[in-house]
């Protein structure tokens, strides 16, 4: 049976956390954050969760453990010999090293699911001295009883984290701001909800640019002020762009962007969410939901609602599952593993979105 930890209990435990978020949570027994893990399972859709969760557990190991880390995909160059290989080396310093197994999908390969199983097995047994943190998007109840993921449930710790609606974000906000060390008023938070349109990602990065400048109490105009900046592009305004498809502003605020430092992950972040947004509309919409009800199960509204129709007439099942791809590709390419320039990726895939079809030579692998 798996044993489960809330996100909460889980960030109760970093340097980061305020005293009074701290003491607001579970005693320690309870989230097992008086020991650390031999494994850690992070299976959600919201990417701020995602990284929350392991970049604590990254800094857990490095803290405690004074560990290296390997880092591997779980996509079609995986190899599972390698993997195993990992958990099999023995440090001549007695060192624990961290092998971090991150999957693009919901479902594991029959040599991914063998490879789980005996490292599982390792794990349970106390044959191995190293530890395993596996991330990927949200499993059903069917995928995760599935093999790999069962044994892995066995024996890892695994972190739920909360779904966040519309009408639960600005709740959210004011308690994500408390860990921060600020205080923020109802309608600073229903200003924030707002103006970052339901992504967590960039609602977090504000309150993290905030607690930068501020603690404790902040009013509505100091956020406001603090959000906007001076800044000519903010990339909080980049999806409705994308969206009504107004490809000659698209190219102008991706220049601006790139120009004022903008970091290209936070924009592929964004391409990759009006893509996951739209795919979930479409399919809400082919079981019979309608246009309003989806765009309220995916926290799209304001602007983002307005355009959502023609950005789904724009762009069919087929065309969205390969922008996912590409946006796959610009992924590698930031992270140095392909050759190429990630703002141009990121250009194409942004006007193939508003419709406007991009050279085909963005799918050749190098």
């Amino acid at each position: 049976m798996a044993r489960t930890v809330s996100l909460d209990a889980w960030l109760a435990d970093s340097p980061t956390a305020s005293m009074a978020d701290t003491q607001s949570q579970p005693a320690p027994a309870t989230i097992t954050a008086t020991r650390l893990p031999k494994a850690l399972a992070v299976f959600t859709s919201e990417p701020l969760f995602s990284a929350q969760a392991c970049d604590l557990y990254r800094t857990r190991m490095r803290r405690e453990k004074q560990s290296q880390r390997h880092v591997l995909e779980a996509d079609r160059s995986f190899d599972p010999h390698e993997f195993i290989s990992l958990f099999s080396e023995v440090s001549l310093f007695g060192d624990a090293a961290l092998i971090d197994l991150r999957l693009s999908q919901p479902k594991a390969s029959k040599e991914l699911a063998q490879a789980l199983k005996q490292v599982c097995d390792w794990l349970a047994d106390g044959r191995t001295e190293n530890h395993l943190l596996v991330s990927g998007p949200a499993l059903n109840k069917t995928q995760s009883k599935a093999a790999g993921f069962a044994e892995l449930f066995q024996v890892a710790i695994e972190i739920t984290c909360p779904s966040i609606t519309a009408d639960t974000l600005p709740q959210w906000l004011g308690k994500n701001a408390s860990r921060l060390g600020l205080k923020l008023g109802g309608p600073a938070c229903q200003w924030l909800a707002e103006r970052t349109e339901g992504n967590l990602l960039a609602a977090h990065q504000a309150l993290e640019k905030l607690a930068a400048e501020h603690q404790g109490e902040v009013q509505l105009d100091t956020v406001q002020a603090v959000a906007s900046d001076s800044a000519r592009f903010n990339v909080f305004d980049l999806g409705p762009t994308l969206l009504c498809g107004d490809a000659k502003r698209i190219a102008r605020m991706l220049e601006g962007l790139e120009a004022e430092g903008e970091a290209s992950t936070l924009v592929l972040w964004c391409l990759n969410e009006e893509i996951k947004t739209l795919r979930g509309i479409r399919q809400d919409m082919q079981n019979g939901t309608s246009l309003q009800q989806a765009c309220r199960n995916h926290r799209v509204w304001g602007a983002r609602q307005q355009y959502i129709g023609q950005a789904i007439r724009r762009n069919n099942s087929a065309r969205l599952a390969q922008l996912v791809q590409r946006c796959y590709l610009a992924e590698k390419t930031i992270k140095g593993l392909h050759q190429g320039n990630p703002w141009n990726q990121l250009l194409q895939i942004a006007l193939e979105l508003a419709g406007i079809p991009g050279p085909h030579e963005l799918t050749t692998s190098h």
